[in-house]
């Protein structure tokens, strides 16, 4: 998924649309073949997976999603993490790319999908009731959670990892159809470089500074 410039999930509807459009143009039909060729194009837009190049810095954590920031806070996490966190939450617009990336590089520890409901991504405490996906990694030690985030117009949570994979940091590790919300927790120890509002970048956009300049 690295290198593939369109998501996987998204492949077959791009090919079996154009396939039909270019079908029902040779067989004359009007109007139709356009409007399912315009259909392929949106999936184009959409499963897009463009190629992100993270800095080079093990120390530091990068976005795991386009969009943007509408919380920075610390808190108790007691079941994933198991004591105190700081949590960045993105949300993500059905115009973002919608490929999540891991924010480190490291092993995964457990990923556990949860349903739920399908509420408004940025209202609060969805993060507990909305449909959900947890991705815990282990940095060298620490312990990393991604949680992706089912919002209203969201129906479906993509993984592609499993509990043992080891992953690069910017490697894909899911997807969330149309928008939504991802949430990360990271040790609070961590300096944030990025404020409630900014945009970021999944793979590209550092979150924090690196461990060895926190004073």
């Amino acid at each position: 998924m690295r290198g593939i410039p369109i998501a996987r999930e998204g492949l077959p509807l791009i090919g079996l649309s154009l396939g039909f459009a270019i079908l029902l143009f040779v067989l004359g039909i009007p109007v139709l073949p356009f409007i399912i060729f315009l259909f392929s194009l949106f999936c184009l837009f959409f499963f897009r997976n463009p190629k992100r190049v993270p800095l080079n810095d093990d120390d530091s954590f990068i976005s795991p999603a386009d969009g943007k920031i509408i919380d920075i806070s610390d808190l108790n996490e007691s079941e994933f993490i198991h004591g105190r966190a700081r949590r960045i939450c993105i949300f993500m617009s059905p115009l973002d790319v919608h490929v999540n990336r891991a924010p480190c590089e490291g092993k995964v520890l457990k990923v556990q999908h949860r349903k739920g409901e399908f509420a408004l991504a940025f209202k609060k405490d969805i993060d507990k009731e909305n449909e959900r996906n947890y991705i815990l990694i282990d940095h060298g030690g620490e312990k990393v959670l991604l949680v992706q985030v089912a919002g209203f117009l969201a129906r479906r949570i993509i993984s592609y990892v499993k509990e043992g994979d080891f992953v690069k940091k910017g490697d894909p590790v899911g997807m969330i159809a149309f928008g939504s919300r991802v949430d990360i927790y990271f040790p609070e120890e961590y300096e944030t470089v990025v404020k409630s509002g900014m945009k970021v970048k999944a793979g590209v956009t550092s979150l924090t500074k690196a461990r060895s300049k926190v004073l």
